[in-house]
């Protein structure tokens, strides 16, 4: 009877559960922010509107797996930010890089396990922050939120460093505008469940 136990607890270790995946496509509602100030006031650029059909993929190998691994996230392109001031504008996506490196990204990797349908929850997660051609994995907090439609929001904010990419803050007036080094980047993912004929049994 103790061999049978053992076997059956062994069994249990080996196989644990089955790979759980759910599918998210990304709405055009979805959008990100980038916060800054200069020595003479602060700016926000945004793109408030998403353009592209990208799908989010979670996944659990089993139940008992401490996070949900992601793949998927948000591509921007950076001459479609807005600062909402035209000089701010053209310096922001020269400084970025725009003309050599067009999109920047934040690659979602993982977020720990949560319930969506428990209300608004902030959970941590990692992301890849990909600008320049650099990237920088990087922890974020998650706020999380399901909402009457069904519809998943996934917000997060992340302070970065413009030397983080190997860029330099622009200046303007023979450098009496300076831009600080910190800006926050700050995006709002809304994503809408793919009908694949499973349960939904993972968030």
């Amino acid at each position: 009877m103790k061999a049978i136990t053992t076997i059956l607890m062994a069994l249990l270790f080996l196989h644990p559960g089955k790979p759980v995946t759910e599918k998210w496509v990304i709405e055009k509602n979805s959008s990100l922010y980038i916060e800054g100030k200069s020595n003479v006031t602060a700016f926000t650029c945004d793109v408030t509107e998403y353009l592209r059909l990208d799908t989010v993929v979670f996944y659990k190998e089993d139940k008992y797996q401490p996070s949900i691994t992601i793949k998927g996230g948000l591509t921007i392109n950076i001459n479609r930010f807005d600062c909402h001031q035209r000089y701010i504008t053209s310096d922001m996506r020269k400084t970025l890089k725009a003309d050599e490196s067009s999109c920047l990204k934040i690659e979602l990797l993982s977020i720990a396990n949560f319930t969506a349908r428990s209300g608004s929850q902030i959970i941590r997660g990692s992301v890849a922050i990909v600008l320049a051609d650099v990237t920088k994995r990087m922890e974020v907090d998650f706020n999380v939120q399901l909402d009457d439609k069904g519809n998943l929001h996934l917000c997060g904010t992340r302070q970065i460093l413009f030397s983080d990419f190997g860029l330099i803050p622009p200046r303007k007036l023979a450098g009496l505008i300076k831009v600080s080094e910190e800006i926050n980047v700050r995006f709002r993912l809304v994503m809408r469940p793919v009908d694949t004929g499973m349960n939904k049994t993972l968030l």
